[in-house]
């Protein structure tokens, strides 16, 4: 059996909520970075600029742009859907005492 649980739903939705701050400020830098990128590339002709190019498109931006807000929103989700557990569990304990 697990120990003491020392955590709140509200606790856990205001992590969630923090996480969600996060990547919208994470994702509002990346959108920057991107755009930064962009421009110093236009600007960039030859090897070096095409195998940057591919080495930002294929490796760097799928991971900022995907892959990091996937794993974010996941976890967002689970602070959440474990808050409601929490709370629907104290409920439904609370009615079988009545």
């Amino acid at each position: 059996m697990a120990g003491t649980i020392k955590i709140t739903p509200e606790e856990l939705r205001s992590a969630a909520g923090f996480l969600k701050d996060k990547l919208d400020a994470m994702t509002s830098e990346a959108n920057q970075l991107k755009a930064r990128i962009d421009t110093v590339t236009s600007n960039w002709e030859g090897a070096a600029q095409s195998a940057f190019v591919a080495e930002f498109t294929d490796k760097m931006w799928p991971v900022l742009s995907k892959n990091l807000p996937e794993l974010i929103t996941g976890i967002q989700g689970q602070l959440n859907a474990t808050a409601k557990t929490m709370e629907d569990t104290d409920a439904a304990i609370a009615s079988k005492i009545k």
